[in-house]
């Protein structure tokens, strides 16, 4: 069947995102396409990037795929890596969207730039797909509040724990899905038992802590290294504040709320005290939310 295509990082499917997608959506049922969504995995920042540039992803491919597929659309991933990226405009025109996808229309976004050294733009696109009998429509901006919704914008208020802002732009709330790793057993013997989580290197939260629901259960949650208990890699470790609970073995993980920011404590005591203490915290936060 030929297709409807965009193409884009797509990192957080935020409202922008959705409004690219409503718009494929349309004019893929005008003319009786398939609408076809094209990303890229890694992220293109984590392959061009200098090293020591960090970069945080706000959806990992898997979560990215989740979402899409919520909004209907089934994601075409291409791997991305130098080579890739070292691709003429046209070649990655012609090869992947044309002939591989049998795209018959192009739906970009206005800001959308691609091909070796971002030389390629709307108007590029349009030029050269004319030719293979290919329409290429410009989507522009959507705003909320007077802001333009862009994964950046989000990523900065995700750096910053502003939570419920970065919502406004998302949609949603911010979530994660990770699969449980075997701990140390330091909460359980703190008597805060936790469900740990890896991978979490590249958030874009802050280390602190926060209020959380998994798999839709209220918790309270620690994100950063527990330096009071030594801890040498940056982890997400999860106490439930219900009991007794199940979750799947890839829970969903819902931040609502930092509560505040990761420190040291001169003893276990203190620390377990402060650990009572957010935990009632949380508790109040999920009774209000």
């Amino acid at each position: 069947m030929e297709t409807a295509v965009t193409v884009g990082n797509f990192d957080g499917v935020h409202l922008g995102h959705v409004h690219l997608l409503s718009r494929l959506k349309e004019e893929a049922r005008r003319r009786n396409l398939k609408p076809v969504v094209v990303t890229f995995d890694p992220h293109p920042a984590e392959v061009l990037r200098p090293p020591d540039r960090r970069f945080c992803r706000l959806s990992t491919a898997e979560e990215k795929a989740e979402v899409l597929k919520s909004l209907g659309v089934e994601p075409v991933v291409l791997p991305f890596t130098e080579e890739f990226a070292g691709l003429r405009p046209e070649e990655f025109l012609k090869e992947y969207l044309l002939r591989r996808l049998g795209a018959r229309l192009l739906v970009l976004g206005y800001d959308w730039r691609f091909g070796k050294n971002a030389a390629g733009d709307f108007n590029l696109a349009k030029e050269f797909c004319q030719s293979f009998g290919c329409e290429v429509v410009r989507v522009g901006p959507y705003r909320v509040g007077g802001k333009t919704v862009s994964s950046s914008l989000v990523r900065d208020l995700l750096r910053r724990a502003r939570l419920k802002e970065a919502s406004l732009y998302l949609g949603r709330p911010y979530w994660i899905r990770r699969k449980p790793v075997k701990g140390k057993g330091l909460g359980r013997r703190l008597g805060f038992p936790t469900i740990n989580f890896g991978r979490v290197e590249g958030l874009c939260l802050p280390d602190g802590v926060y209020a959380v629901s998994i798999d839709g259960l209220p918790a309270v949650a620690n994100l950063g290294t527990a330096p009071t208990l030594k801890g040498e890699r940056r982890t997400l470790e999860v106490h439930v504040l219900e009991t007794p609970f199940e979750v799947s073995d890839r829970p969903r993980i819902v931040f609502k709320r930092f509560l505040r920011e990761e420190r040291v404590f001169k003893t276990a005591e203190d620390l377990v005290e402060q650990i009572a203490a957010d935990a009632e915290l949380a508790r109040q936060v999920h009774r209000t939310d």
